[in-house]
C-alpha cells in the first residue's frame, strides 16, 4: 500500500468517526459517508463531477464542478489568497469545490453528501511548482 494510500484510508476512517461523534451516525452509515466523500474529492480532482448534496435549506443540490484546471478557464485564473481568519480544524467537514454552473467556488458539508451521479476523467493540467 502507498503512502498516499494509507493517508487516504486513515483521512476517511478520521472522518468516519467524526461523523459518529458529531451527528451520531451508526458505524457503517458513517463508513459509507466517509467513502462516498473521499471517491468525491478524488474525482474532483481528474475532472467534472455530478453529485448531489443537501443545502443548508434543506433543498438537494445536483451540482457539476471540478478542482482540476483545465476545464474552466475562469478557476484556472483564480488565484488562492491564504487567510488567517478562518483556523485549520481537523477534522474538518466543510468541503469546496469549482462550481461549473456558477463559475465560483462552493461548498458542501461532508454530512450532507448523497450521492455522485456521473464522473468523467479528464487531463488535468497540474502546476508545476
Amino acid at each position: 500500500m502507498s503512502e498516499v494510500q494509507r493517508l487516504l484510508c486513515r483521512w476517511t476512517m478520521e472522518l468516519a468517526s467524526y461523523l459518529m461523534e458529531e451527528y451520531g451516525m451508526e458505524k457503517k452509515a458513517a463508513l459509507e459517508k466517509a467513502h462516498l466523500n473521499r471517491n468525491l474529492i478524488m474525482y474532483l480532482g481528474d475532472g467534472v463531477v455530478e453529485f448531489v448534496y443537501v443545502k443548508e435549506d434543506g433543498t438537494e443540490r445536483v451540482a457539476q464542478g471540478t478542482l482540476c484546471k483545465g476545464i474552466s478557464a475562469k478557476f484556472d485564473g483564480y488565484e488562492f489568497v491564504e487567510s488567517k481568519e478562518m483556523p485549520m480544524v481537523w477534522p474538518r467537514e466543510d468541503f469546496t469545490y469549482w462550481d461549473l454552473d456558477r463559475e465560483a467556488f462552493r461548498s458542501f458539508k461532508a454530512s450532507r453528501l448523497l450521492k455522485i451521479n456521473a464522473h468523467s476523467a479528464v487531463n488535468c493540467i497540474h502546476d508545476k511548482r
